[in-house]
């Protein structure tokens, strides 16, 4: 295991971290920083300036009872992170990159024979935790869009648009989000 796969395991106790990482995901950003911040305090309060929680509240028992809890709270939260993480990767499919991409070739298959619902089934088993995998997102993007889902197909490229790994398809997603718009534009409001 080489150093940055030790370190992003590791990342995994920060709360947030791995899903900003991997989805720049706005709320695991705001978890990061919250987390940031409550250690950098309770790490000032503890071994910078240790009587800084006696002097902001009165009795040093409650100081030190509220120190105490701090850690513990946060090596709890850190441990329910990174067990959390650990097992909900579990529980989605490990599949290999050749599986990957056998799944890929027949979904386009299936898909230029307007079998839908075949290829979504195939193209869902390869992003099912696999957020890097942005040629199967663009043809679910393409699927959702042919069977005029068009909210989740303008949700899903939102999403996929954030990713680090998409920086090559950004004008491929955005002609499917401008043909997403048009076929909006174009259907009529359903009546009641």
């Amino acid at each position: 295991m080489n150093s940055r796969a030790i370190v992003f395991f590791c990342m995994r106790f920060w709360p947030g971290f791995q899903k900003l990482w991997l989805k720049g995901d706005f709320h695991s950003l705001f978890v990061s920083l919250l987390f940031s911040w409550v250690v950098v305090f309770f790490s000032l309060g503890t071994f910078v300036w240790p009587d800084w929680f006696v002097v902001i509240l009165s009795p040093r028992w409650l100081a030190k009872v509220i120190l105490v809890t701090g850690w513990i709270s946060i090596i709890t939260t850190c441990l329910l992170s990174g067990i959390g993480l650990l097992f909900g990767n579990a529980n989605t499919p490990n599949i290999s990159l050749g599986e990957r991409q056998k799944n890929l070739e027949k979904a386009q298959e299936l898909y230029l024979r307007a079998n839908y619902y075949e290829a979504e089934q195939l193209i869902k088993r390869n992003v099912s935790g696999r957020t890097e995998d942005i040629e199967s997102h663009l043809l679910w993007i393409a699927i959702l869009r042919r069977t005029r889902r068009i909210p989740q197909a303008l949700e899903l490229i939102s999403s996929v648009d954030k990713l680090d790994a998409a920086a090559p398809w950004i004008s491929e997603l955005r002609l499917e989000k401008e043909q997403c718009v048009r076929i909006k534009i174009q259907t009529p409001p359903a009546h009641n």
